[in-house]
C-alpha cells in the first residue's frame, strides 16, 4: 500500500549560510519567497490649545475647547502587498563544471532562479503608493489682531483675550449686515459677495481658533511586513496603537489584528528506488493560500495568493534535455513553467 507523505526536499547544508572558495568559479542562485507588506492608511491627528483656551467661557460662551496637546492615531485602511524576495533557507551553490546544464542558470537581479539557459527577466513589483497629506496653509492669526493700543499695551492675556473676542463679534456684525444690505457698499455680483463672505468666515474661524484650539489631520501611510511559514489560524500580525499607530505584534500598547492563512498541502510519494542525479537545479511547487486579515469583527483583506515557501521542492529534469534546451521558471513563485528541447541548428 502506498503511503502519501507531505514531503520538502531540502538539502541540510542549504539551511546554513552559503559559503563560496576564493577564486573558485561558483554560481549561486535562491528560490523565490513572498512576504506581505500590510499597508494601513492612518490619520495623524494632531489637537492644539488655544492661546486663550481658558477665557473661553467668559468671551465666547463656550467650554468645548481643546486644553492639552495630544496627537492620535485613526486607521481608515488595511491592504496587504506580496512582495517576493529571495529565500535563504533556499538557496544553492553550484560549482560549474564542463559541458553541465546547472551551468546555464539565469537569474533576476536579487538572484532569484528564472531559468535555465533562458534570457534573465526582472520581477514586476508593486508601487508603494505613500500618501501624506500636507497641512493646509492657514492665516496667522497674528495678521488679524489690529488691536487698540488699549489692549496692546496692557501687558495682560486677559486684556488680550477680550479685544480678540470683540473682534469676532465684530465680524460676526459685519458679516449680518452685509447678508441683510445694511452697510454702504454692497458688491452687484453673486462672486463678489461670496469672496467678502468667506474672506469673514475665515477670520472668524482663524481668531476663534486662539479659543477653542486647533486640529490638523495628517494623513499617511505606515507598513508592517509579515513572513507566513506555516499555516496559521487567527493569528496577531501587529497591532494598532492609538499612540503610536501600526507596532509589532508583541506591543501590548495596541489593539491585535490577526491574520489566518489556510491552503492544502502539496502530496508527494516518496520513491524509495529513485537514485540521486549527479546534478540538480530545484523549482517549487507552491501552495496557494487564502489570505484573511480582521480585527475579529471586520475583515479587512482576502485574497488568494502563492506562497512558494510553503510548498515542495522538485528538480528540473536535467536528464531529459540538451545544450540547446531552454527551462522557464517563474521569479515570483518558483514553479517550473515550461522545457522546451532545442535542436542544433
Amino acid at each position: 500500500m502506498k503511503q502519501f507523505l507531505f514531503i520538502i526536499l531540502l538539502i541540510p547544508f542549504l539551511l546554513t549560510a552559503q559559503t563560496v572558495t576564493e577564486g573558485q568559479p561558483t554560481l549561486i542562485y535562491s528560490l523565490p519567497k513572498t512576504e506581505f507588506v500590510v499597508h494601513a492608511t492612518v490619520e495623524k491627528i494632531t489637537e492644539t490649545p488655544g492661546q486663550f483656551y481658558q477665557y473661553s467661557e467668559r468671551y465666547l460662551a463656550t467650554s468645548d475647547v481643546i486644553t492639552s496637546k495630544r496627537t492620535y492615531y485613526r486607521l481608515k485602511s488595511l491592504d496587504v502587498i506580496p512582495s517576493i524576495l529571495p529565500d535563504k533557507e533556499r538557496t544553492f551553490t553550484i560549482i560549474p563544471k564542463k559541458r553541465s546544464l546547472a551551468s546555464l542558470i539565469t537569474v533576476t537581479e536579487e538572484g532569484i532562479l528564472c531559468g535555465i539557459n533562458t534570457h534573465p527577466i526582472q520581477i514586476n513589483k508593486e508601487k508603494k503608493i505613500v500618501r501624506k497629506e500636507a497641512d493646509r496653509g492657514e492665516q496667522s492669526a497674528q495678521k488679524l489682531l489690529p488691536l487698540s493700543e488699549e489692549y496692546m499695551l496692557a501687558g495682560s492675556e486677559v486684556k488680550m483675550a477680550e479685544g480678540v473676542a470683540k473682534q469676532i463679534y465684530s465680524i460676526r456684525e459685519n458679516r449680518a449686515d452685509l447678508l441683510a444690505g445694511d452697510v454702504e457698499y454692497v458688491p452687484t455680483d453673486g462672486a463678489s459677495m461670496k469672496t467678502m463672505i468667506e474672506q469673514m468666515n475665515q477670520q472668524e474661524e482663524v481668531l476663534t481658533k486662539l479659543f477653542v484650539g486647533t486640529t490638523t489631520v495628517e494623513e499617511l501611510t505606515q507598513e508592517m511586513t509579515y513572513t507566513p511559514t506555516k499555516a496559521v489560524k487567527d493569528e496577531v500580525a501587529f497591532r494598532f496603537s492609538e499612540f503610536q499607530g501600526l507596532v509589532p505584534a508583541d506591543d501590548l500598547s495596541g489593539s491585535p489584528y490577526y491574520i489566518s492563512i489556510s491552503f492544502e498541502p502539496v502530496k508527494a510519494v516518496a520513491d524509495e528506488k529513485k537514485k540521486k542525479a549527479k546534478e540538480e537545479v530545484f523549482s517549487i511547487i507552491p501552495v496557494l493560500a487564502d489570505v484573511i486579515l480582521d480585527d475579529g469583527e471586520k475583515v479587512f483583506f482576502q485574497k488568494e495568493i502563492t506562497i512558494p515557501q510553503l510548498g515542495i521542492l522538485m528538480p528540473i529534469p536535467l536528464e531529459t534535455m540538451n545544450k540547446y534546451s531552454r527551462a522557464f521558471v517563474s521569479p515570483e513563485t518558483g514553479r517550473l513553467l515550461s522545457v522546451e528541447q532545442g535542436e542544433k541548428k
